[in-house]
């Protein structure tokens, strides 16, 4: 580049920053778009009239008119248009509308204030011109009467960028409304009402009255898109509202616009409601510390958000409610004050997909009053209450989402909440991954429920629901736990693990069938307190402690099973338990096959118990067992051998197990009946004592634990 050449640019530069004040080339190759060329470069092998960018800038800006405050501070070319409100700019493009001039304002920095509404009816283009870096911030729209911008029919394909809209409240008025309702408060008001009540956040309406003086949520705001066909691009601008009754952007009456790079921010009601089947593309925007919602969707309308950040809202992040739809992708919803996301009432149906949503102060979701809505691939974590709360028949799709770390429990489905829950992993949540009760009825389908710090699955008081096909494991307590009256199906899931795999007690109900329970803690199946389930065609098998455990009144079914290898018993009855037990494949169990003791009642019919390490089928004494056309064989029976070869049960048993046999009671060793003694000590170590039967029962002996104070000599040899 040439010394001249370089002058040239400089000359270009210069009128072009007096003009429209940007530190960078502004190009504006078609109308409504406008795009900043960042670092201008120059190469010498490129054609003349694209060497300087500046006056190429220039060249596309120069149609315009501009507003300014003071136009003594412009001294750019003379054939320039100026004015000194944008109303007048408005007038003069529209009362020459085939003249020089392109319908594009410059509205340069400053406070410029308005005493009506800007009712923009035409393809207008509207843009702040500022030296400063953030342009937004320096050009500011403003007004205090009535909404400063509405964008109406004709304004098609209008256009408004890098500017502040701001709705200030007229502070006169709102102090004559605060008397008002003040005076109402102290003196009862007209005919003595009682004093006004606060309401629930699910009580507000959108049209509210209060003594008399109507609040619509859709004026007195900052800006207002309205009408069939009104499609405005909105970039990088600033929307801010004083008024507590509205929201600060509203987008109504089948509007469509395109709004990117932008912020709803500090409104003292709601950010932007988007109502009356309106529709628009939201990208890249920023709604929050609005002291209501932070995005209001209702009455048929259907956005489309890309990639917004909505958090620190007064209410809930998004609330989607009246047959409200929409699509939210990419988006960050977090540190709301109740719910980053409410869906509320028949038809509301959004989409929420591959967002994050996190530190609710309430939770993350709430989906009630019959919504549904689809929630596929977010992120929902570390939110102070529930992940996700489904209830009064509300029947959402929750599905690939990953939903952890919360303070409280992952789903929480009740009040005849339905859902698919599918395909999700709920994991690190300090109560269980998801509830259900009181009429819940969701189907929950191929999670992935793990390193929970309660239970997994949790029904309780008439909780139903299927689940089905999940993956169960990790989890501090029970896998899946069933109680007072809840009911739900239990199917082909693998629940390992866990302390204990799957809890039924206190009147529970529910039908266990095709599911692979194995390697938990404690116990694979616990049924106790008037529990009464069905458990068919399961595997049960490689828990630490017993395979099934029905014990403290507990009942149910326990059909068509197969048991085995588990540490313990294979089915162990306890405490006037009364089950059903038929049908099984009861081996290689490490105690006996099935053991019933403590007043157990129980049918035992047509199962199949072999391999077994202490026996086949043992009841102690005090039991009512009904056998039927079992078939016990090739057990190892290590404790009848024991006893038989003389030796101490003690050595079959160790600690660690109860195996189940005769024991006795020495009254010259002045033991209680806490300490129980086998057959082959009391013949041998305690020959010629006074010894008393006392049971057939489960025990490990107390002579050979050397708990007496004569040393078992059986053990010693």
């Amino acid at each position: 580049m040439t010394s001249q050449e370089e002058d040239d640019v400089e000359e270009w530069r210069v009128l072009y920053q007096e003009t429209f004040g940007y530190r960078q080339p502004l190009f504006h190759p078609e109308h409504a778009v406008f795009e900043f060329q960042q670092e201008p470069k120059f190469t010498g092998h490129q054609r003349n009239e694209e060497l300087n960018p500046w006056k190429e800038a220039y060249e596309q800006l120069s149609r315009g008119v501009h507003v300014m405050n003071s136009l003594e501070q412009f001294v750019a070319a003379a054939d320039i248009q100026c004015f000194d409100h944008i109303e007048e700019a408005l007038k003069f493009l529209d009362e020459n509308p085939e003249g020089h001039h392109e319908k594009l304002i410059f509205l340069h920095e400053g406070t410029h204030i308005v005493n009506h509404t800007i009712r923009i009816a035409s393809d207008v283009q509207i843009l702040g011109a500022s030296s400063s870096e953030d342009i937004a911030s320096s050009v500011i729209l403003t007004g205090r009467h009535a909404t400063i911008l509405e964008f109406q029919e004709g304004a098609n394909s209008a256009y408004l960028g890098y500017i502040t809209v701001k709705y200030e409240v007229d502070t006169e008025h709102e102090a004559e409304v605060a008397l008002i309702m003040e005076v109402d408060a102290l003196e009862g008001g007209p005919g003595h009402p009682e004093p006004a009540r606060l309401l629930p956040p699910d009580e507000d309406d959108d049209l509210e009255k209060v003594h008399g003086i109507e609040s619509d949520p859709t004026t007195n705001c900052a800006m207002v898109v309205t009408g069939r066909g009104m499609e405005p691009t909105i970039e990088r601008c600033n929307f801010q509202s004083g008024n507590p009754d509205s929201h600060t952007v509203v987008v109504k009456d089948h509007a469509a616009p395109k709004m990117k790079n932008s912020t709803c921010i500090g409104g003292c009601g709601g950010g932007i409601i988007i109502t009356h089947q309106a529709t628009g593309y939201f990208e890249n925007c920023e709604f929050s510390h609005n002291l209501q919602s932070g995005v209001r969707v209702q009455f048929h309308a259907n956005p489309y958000f890309y990639n917004c950040r909505i958090h620190h809202q007064g209410d809930v992040g998004i609330f989607v409610l009246d047959d409200g739809l929409g699509h939210f992708q990419n988006c960050e919803i977090f540190t709301n004050n109740k719910f980053g996301i409410e869906l509320k009432s028949p038809q509301s149906n959004p989409t929420i997909t591959e967002c994050e949503i996190h530190h609710g102060r309430s939770g993350g979701i709430c989906v009630h009053e019959e919504a549904t809505g689809q929630f596929l691939k977010n992120r929902i974590h570390n939110n102070e209450f529930l992940a996700v709360w489904i209830s009064d028949r509300a029947n959402p799709v929750v599905r690939q989402n990953e939903i952890s770390d919360g303070k409280h429990g992952g789903i929480y489905i009740h009040s005849f909440g339905k859902g698919l829950i599918e395909d999700n992993e709920i994991h690190g949540n300090v109560l269980a991954g998801v509830f259900v009760e009181t009429g819940g009825e969701p189907y929950i389908r191929n999670n992935h429920f793990h390193s929970g710090k309660q239970a997994g699955v949790y029904f309780y008081d008439g909780g139903c629901g299927v689940l089905e096909g999940n993956e169960i494991n990790g989890n501090s307590l029970t896998g899946v736990q069933i109680r007072t009256g809840a009911n739900p199906r239990i199917i082909k899931n693998r629940i390992w693990n866990n302390d204990n795999g799957v809890l039924v007690h206190e009147e529970g109900l529910g039908c266990l069938e095709e599911n692979t329970i194995f390697d938990n803690s404690m116990t694979n199946l616990y049924i106790k307190t008037e529990a009464t389930p069905i458990v068919r065609k399961n595997k049960i098998f490689g828990s630490k402690g017993t395979g099934v455990s029905i014990t403290d009144r507990g009942k149910g079914t326990i059909e068509d099973n197969e048991i085995f290898d588990n540490a313990q018993a294979g089915v162990l009855v306890l405490s006037d338990a009364s089950p059903i037990i038929r049908l099984n494949r009861v081996h290689g169990n490490k105690s006996a096959g099935i053991e019933v003791s403590s007043k157990g009642d129980c049918v035992v019919r047509e199962n199949r118990v072999f391999r077994n390490r202490f026996g086949g089928i043992m009841s102690a004494s005090n039991t009512i067992v009904s056998e039927d056309h079992n078939q016990v064989y090739d057990n190892l029976n290590l404790v009848s051998k024991a006893i038989n070869q003389g030796h101490c049960l003690f050595s079959v048993s160790g600690k660690e197990f109860y195996p189940m046999h005769d024991f006795y009671r020495c009254i010259t060793c002045n033991s209680s009946e806490r300490n129980s003694i086998c057959q082959s000590c009391i013949e041998r170590c305690h020959k010629g004592h006074v010894v008393t039967f006392l049971r057939c029962d489960r025990f490990y002996c107390d002579c050979g634990a050397d708990h007496l104070e004569q040393s078992c000599c059986l053990r010693q040899s």
